[in-house]
């Protein structure tokens, strides 16, 4: 357990941070009517909060709460997770054996995101209803097939169970200056020297993919450096590794603020660690209208690659299963018991294909599993369990998911009832086996899970937020739950900052069909910065 103090605004938090990563309040002398006073809608979902048992434990301490073990500090409109990424590795399962054996390899990633910039999917546990989805990767590096389901229109319990790179050396003889190449790898500045004389095909180079060789592996990202001219091609570099040292910091340092910036000057020393090219072909959702904005620059814009709404029963490149194997689909059998499954309209059970979510509340303890429609035959999701129904989940490091939705109040009777929750897990977890032998899930072994808005008691009012991957982490601000009417909430990864930034929406806002870098911008600016809670990941 570390002590750690962090500047909030105008006040001072002494936290203590658990084994599992979560930021205990030791003691919160922020003074919670300051930052309600910012909001109204917060103001207004305090006054509601304040009629159960939980808002009358939070107005006579002061600030602080402990509820069964977990602190809560404040309520806010955005959380911001900063130093998300790092480098590490994860039992990937390779195989499942008819008599209950799995086996694993370990997989290495890094990046200012990763393991995040792998496949993730999207969990919903009831009591909840999901009035409205949509998810957006960058419209020039999306890799999503966009293919039909045929409609129009955890191993764990989820309670918690839920390199250093060198340059390339010179090479003997070469007696030629060249200019030195710098990039941050690995939270490092490495430098060597430029032995790619370009080209001058006239291809416009945001178009083209960069491949490297890093630590022994093949890696790709969309070239986002233009140099002086506009030649452009593929460079290939290889670089040597020893294993890193992990930092460790007794200070929680406050991160700068979010901006989706992308390196577009020759004079910046800082490149994107690379991560792992999607396997799947190069197919994006482009959209029928767009949205509102400039697309200039030469940035790249986010393109909406899969949307729901119940009222409408609308749904765009997405499915939603379960964990119902046996039941029209998917498989069971007594050692992994049920496989991803395709859900019933209501949640309830499986079916033997897609169906549409309906617009009412999933009951507690009822989970929803959503996907692309994209499904696994590509070979593009790896390890799958056979027999079970496997789709693709959403990948890349730059991504955003907007979420409208109520937890209405349910009876508290009953295993995780009436404890509703959202939270995304690396896709291996789902496809392999989410409940069950923890050998048989690369989640224990960090490939990641980050809960997004997660109630932890029966009727709790508090919707916490916490990351579990190689490096656990978790905020005890908390987003008021929503019970009556709806929230929209924005969840934003920002490669370039390596930065999750949560952030509470206008009731007025709309779910574009497009989405520019400025206008991701504004959506993580919306709240003034000392009302956001700044977490920084260690």
């Amino acid at each position: 357990m570390k002590a750690y103090h962090i500047a909030a605004g105008s006040a001072i938090l002494i936290v203590l941070t658990g084994v599992d990563g979560d930021k205990w309040c030791g003691k919160c002398f922020f003074c919670p009517a300051l930052r309600l006073a910012q909001s109204p809608m917060l103001a207004e979902q305090r006054v509601q909060k304040n009629r159960n048992a939980d808002s009358a434990i939070f107005s006579e301490s002061g600030g602080k709460i402990d509820i069964n073990g977990n602190w809560y500090c404040q309520p806010v409109e955005a959380i911001r997770y900063s130093n998300v990424g790092s480098s590490g590795s994860y039992d990937r399962i390779t195989q499942m054996d008819s008599d209950g054996v799995c086996a694993s390899q370990p997989t290495t990633f890094a990046g200012n995101l990763a393991p995040f910039d792998e496949e993730v999917s999207v969990h919903f546990r009831g009591p909840l209803h999901l009035k409205q989805f949509a998810a957006y990767t960058t419209s020039k590096s999306s890799k999503q097939k966009r293919r039909a389901p045929g409609m129009q229109g955890r191993g764990r319990s989820h309670r918690h169970q839920h390199m250093h790179n060198r340059p390339v050396k010179k090479e003997e003889g070469h007696v030629e200056k060249r200019e030195m190449i710098s990039a941050t790898i690995g939270g490092e500045i490495q430098n060597w020297e430029n032995n790619w004389s370009g080209s001058s095909s006239g291809v416009d180079p945001s178009t083209l993919w960069v491949t490297a060789t890093i630590d022994g592996q093949v890696v790709s990202w969309l070239n986002n450096w233009f140099g002086t001219s506009s030649a452009t091609a593929t460079a290939t570099a290889t670089a040597s590794s020893t294993p890193p040292a992990e930092p460790h910091s007794n200070q929680v340092t406050e991160p700068t603020i979010t901006t989706l910036s992308y390196t577009t000057a020759p004079t910046s020393t800082t490149a994107p660690v690379a991560h792992s090219q999607p396997a799947q072909d190069s197919s994006s959702a482009k959209s029928s209208t767009g949205s509102s904005g400039s697309h200039g620059s030469g940035r790249p814009d986010f393109e909406r690659i899969g949307y729901y709404d119940s009222a409408s029963q609308t749904v765009d490149n997405l499915v939603f299963l379960g964990n119902y194997g046996g039941q029209g689909s998917g498989v069971f059998d007594e050692h992994f018991g049920a496989s991803l499954a395709y859900s019933n309209c209501d949640a309830t059970g499986g079916a033997a294909g897609p169906q549409i979510l309906a617009d009412k509340v999933l009951p507690s303890n009822t989970e929803v599993v959503m996907m692309l429609g994209q499904d696994c035959s590509d070979d593009g999701c790896g390890f799958v369990r056979p027999g079970a129904v496997a789709h693709h989940g959403f990948a890349g490091a730059d991504k955003v998911f907007l979420f409208e939705f109520s937890m209405p109040l349910a009876d508290k009777n009953g295993f995780d009832a009436d404890m509703p929750a959202i939270w995304l897990l690396n896709a291996q977890i789902p496809r392999t086996l989410q409940y069950g032998n923890a050998d048989c899930s690369c989640w224990k072994s960090g490939c990641g899970e980050l809960d997004i808005a997660e109630a932890l008691e029966p009727g709790s009012m508090f919707l916490k937020s916490t990351i579990h991957a190689n490096r656990a982490a978790g905020d005890s601000d908390y987003f008021p739950r929503p019970t009556t009417d709806t929230m929209k909430l924005a969840a934003v990864f920002n490669s370039p900052n390596s930065t999750v930034h949560l952030q509470v929406l206008s009731d007025s806002y709309e779910f574009p069909e497009s989405l520019t870098e400025d206008e991701i911008h504004s959506m993580c600016n919306a709240t003034p910065e000392n009302a956001v809670s700044h977490f920084a990941v260690s």
